[in-house]
């Protein structure tokens, strides 16, 4: 996605501030500058009102800051890289130093979420971190984006399909759900499930003697059903999902299926707000 939503011109290394509020208006005045924002005050109060709900430094050294707006021209991500840090008032995390801030018009919502979710995904990687920490000129910062970016280039038409995910690690739901978003999954049913093979080894009398094999392992699941309108989503969420430690490739991790849909009565769209 980078390669569509990124701005030489809203790469910033470096910049004079020296405080959370100094980094905001500056970061608003810069986008203000190049015509991505309306109205600077308006956004201005958008970004803090979002910042109210919870900090948006989610991890260490790394924030996101973010907001949804009708004084957004246009969907913009503008990065920002403070060799030094800056005081994010955020004691846990420390010092941010690599900003991804993004704005976003009311009907670029799924598109907004995309990028996020990649951005995310791509921030908890510590090399990639650490290249945008080394980077000199905004050449620098698209260039590592550009290499990163894992968005294929899709030629499918529009089609219906529904994609069944089973996922045996619970404690995987948060990638799952993040990775769908990014390759523009953003509607989905979540239902709480038990194996097949684990309700025999651990409530059927004739089979108790198959918990053995299941020793030390969750007897729930979970299963995600989702619309989707084309094959190469399901293709590229395993990908990512790979990527993450989630290889249904191994047994007992899970699978995915797709299955073709004739008709969809009613939408399937789902508005998120964020």
């Amino acid at each position: 996605m980078w390669k569509e939503n990124i701005d030489k011109n809203l790469v910033v290394i470096d910049p004079d501030v020296n405080s959370k509020k100094e980094l905001f208006e500056g970061m608003v005045n810069h986008v203000y500058n190049h015509d991505y924002v309306l109205n600077q005050k308006k956004f201005l109060e958008a970004l803090y009102r979002r910042e109210d709900k919870s900090s948006t430094e989610l991890m260490p050294g790394v924030a996101l800051p973010h907001a949804r707006s009708n004084v957004v021209e246009k969907l913009f991500a503008c990065i920002i890289i403070l060799k030094k840090g800056v005081d994010y008032e955020n004691a846990e995390m420390g010092p941010a130093k690599i900003i991804f801030f993004f704005g976003c018009p009311e009907e670029q919502n799924k598109e907004y979420l995309q990028l996020l979710a990649q951005s995310s995904r791509l921030l908890k990687n510590p090399e990639f971190r650490e290249s945008l920490l080394k980077s000199e000129t905004a050449d620098d910062v698209i260039g590592i984006l550009h290499k990163y970016d894992e968005q294929e280039t899709e030629t499918e038409t529009g089609e219906n399909f529904l994609l069944l995910l089973t996922l045996n690690d619970l404690k995987k739901e948060a990638d799952v759900l993040s990775a769908m978003v990014e390759v523009g999954i953003t509607n989905a049913s979540l239902v709480d499930s038990t194996s097949m093979a684990k309700k025999l080894a651990f409530e059927m009398p004739v089979f108790a003697g198959l918990s053995y094999m299941a020793s030390g392992k969750s007897k729930r699941a979970l299963m995600i059903f989702s619309h989707i309108q084309k094959r190469s989503q399901a293709i590229q969420l395993a990908k990512l999902l790979k990527g993450n430690g989630i290889d249904f490739d191994k047994k007992g991790v899970g699978f995915m299926q797709v299955i073709k849909v004739e008709d969809v009565i009613g939408s399937f769209e789902e508005e998120i707000e964020v």
